[in-house]
């Protein structure tokens, strides 16, 4: 799997790994309908707790971004994904902080969009 932990990062293992399979969907890395691997499995492929893959995937779940099967955890179609109130109002004090950033150190709206945009091409083209 694409999945690659950093232990010396300031993100908790749990939100890396969130993050990382929801970029496996975004770049079809994962495909609606695959089953994502055991909690057990990918414990020890990444060489983390399995208690830490299990939070990954029951917040994936609570998100609406996987589904709870019978046989594992199985990846949702992107039109089948809503957005909730609480994960806007989420985006948006995130995107607060940038903003703040971005002006306290006087990035213009245009450095901004480049920024977004080489974000977005790193995203998607890996």
């Amino acid at each position: 799997m694409f999945i690659h932990i950093k232990p010396e990062s300031d993100s908790p293992i749990y939100i890396q790994l969130i993050y990382q399979i929801k970029k496996g969907i975004i770049t079809k890395q994962l495909v609606p309908g695959e089953i994502l691997p055991s909690v057990r499995s990918l414990a020890g492929d990444i060489g983390v707790n399995m208690h830490t893959v299990n939070k990954a995937y029951k917040q994936l779940e609570y998100e609406g971004i996987v589904l709870n099967r019978k046989n594992g955890f199985e990846v949702k179609k992107i039109e089948d994904i809503k957005i909730e109130e609480s994960k806007i109002k989420e985006l948006h004090s995130k995107l607060t902080e940038l903003m703040i950033d971005a002006a306290i150190f006087q990035l213009t709206d245009q450095k901004v969009k480049e920024l977004k945009e080489s974000i977005r091409t790193e995203i998607l083209e890996g």
